[in-house]
């Protein structure tokens, strides 16, 4: 029987279809405060910013740190144009 490991490449394309998975998540909490390019922007933002963490983690790491990010954002746009009506701000993790 012969092992094969994974590769770096091959953790990196995984965390790919969880990226998409992961701004499709935040794109459903969001959608009625936030516009999806922005909400694709900070996933993509907080990606990059976490490159140098283990692969393993970094699909939990990218969705935490978005999500705070998105928050904070919809919290900020909140105090500026007022409620949108139907729209609630998701809690932060």
């Amino acid at each position: 029987m012969t092992l094969v490991e994974a590769t770096p490449d091959d953790a990196f394309e995984s965390h790919e279809s969880s990226f998409a998975d992961i701004t499709e998540r935040l794109f459903h909490q969001f959608e009625s405060v936030l516009p999806l390019r922005e909400i694709v922007n900070v996933v993509r933002d907080a990606r990059e910013q976490l490159r140098g963490s283990p692969l393993g983690a970094l699909p939990e790491l990218t969705e935490r740190l978005a999500m705070e990010r998105l928050a904070s954002r919809g919290q900020e746009l909140h105090a500026v144009t007022g409620p949108i009506p139907g729209a609630a701000l998701p809690e932060a993790i």
